[in-house]
């Protein structure tokens, strides 16, 4: 099965926003290691190609899928449901669902700026909340923030508020549940190939910004990032909780590039 051939046997775990970028690159770690995947997102053809993408990695992979809106209780319910249902544990839930969805102070207004920070808070607050209800201990909770939570971003006032409040708001589960053995941690990627940032990749002036910025000279890849929230949700975290950590190429050190090329 690979590196850490059966390390997550006996456990289930889901992965909302699971069709692409840093969820498939999760799932496909967890289900490498043996936990029994449930793959959520709101396109079932994409979720049925990004098990067939797992499955083709590694073919004893067990995945499931099954439509849904992350920031929907019902729908990740029914999710963490399907989950449970098998004989494995459910133990593992990691959620990715985020994104920009307005633009600066002055370009935007408030409503838009209150939709992206919901956008990246309230999936890991479902998460959380649907995820306790049948976790009765020892659950590891994962997220998937941004180095905007930490340093500023051109035009993204939501995205950086949103992240800052995803990297809190896990701070504040690890506090109040740490007591029934759930865990909680984020990591905060940098610039990394995704379905989300083709644009950007194919702005050679951007490019050649962010790489001045990042002191490993380059853009990260999904499976990197990946590594961590792995880390975090396998037994080798189990005595870290409350935790974001960058997984940048050292970005974070340097601040954001000047946006202005977009």
């Amino acid at each position: 099965m690979g590196m850490g051939q059966g390390m997550l046997s006996g456990q289930s775990a889901l992965v909302t926003g699971g069709a692409g970028g840093f969820g498939l690159a999760c799932a496909t770690l967890l289900a490498r290691d043996g936990a029994a995947v449930t793959l959520q997102g709101r396109t079932l053809e994409k979720l049925e190609a990004a098990k067939a993408r797992i499955v083709a990695a590694y073919p004893e992979a067990r995945v499931t899928t099954i439509a849904g809106d992350a920031l929907s209780e019902a729908d990740v319910g029914a999710a963490l449901d399907l989950a449970a249902s098998g004989e494995d544990r459910l133990a593992i839930v990691v959620s990715t669902v985020g994104g920009s969805l307005s633009g600066g102070i002055v370009k935007s207004d408030a409503d838009a700026f209150m939709e992206t920070v919901a956008y990246n808070v309230r999936s890991g607050y479902v998460a959380i909340r649907e995820g306790i209800k049948r976790i009765e201990r020892d659950g590891a909770f994962a997220f998937i923030s941004s180095t905007a939570a930490e340093i500023a971003f051109d035009g993204m006032p939501g995205y950086c508020a949103g992240k800052a409040a995803l990297d809190h708001l896990m701070r504040a589960a690890a506090h109040e549940l740490g007591h029934l053995g759930h865990r909680f941690n984020c990591v905060r990627p940098g610039l990394t190939r995704t379905g989300a940032t083709p644009g950007l990749f194919a702005n050679d002036e951007m490019m050649a910004r962010f790489k001045a910025r990042i002191p490993l000279g380059r853009a990260g890849e999904p499976e990197e990032v990946a590594a961590a929230v792995r880390f975090l949700v396998g037994p080798e975290g189990s005595w870290t909780t409350g935790q974001s950590f960058a997984v940048d190429g050292g970005n974070e050190l340097r601040g954001a590039p000047d946006m202005s090329a977009r």
